[in-house]
């Protein structure tokens, strides 16, 4: 699937430079699991589809071992 890439943007930044020092996500576990929780509800907001209404012990997965695989 081709993407258009033209409103995207970039910056270049010294590595010496305060930007370079900064974490590039939320530094504390806290913060990070805020920012997970808010572009998941946005990925699902963008799909156009409810978020999932099933517990994590409902979830619809199907655990095997790898020598249960063909490949």
């Amino acid at each position: 699937m081709a993407s258009d890439r033209r409103p995207m943007t970039a910056r270049v930044v010294s590595l010496r430079s305060r930007e370079a020092g900064e974490p590039p996500c939320p530094p504390t576990p806290v913060e990070r699991i805020a920012a997970v929780t808010q572009l998941s509800v946005e990925m699902w907001a963008l799909t156009g589809r409810p978020l999932p209404a099933y517990s994590r012990a409902t979830m619809p997965v199907v655990v095997t071992t790898l020598g249960a695989h063909d490949d």
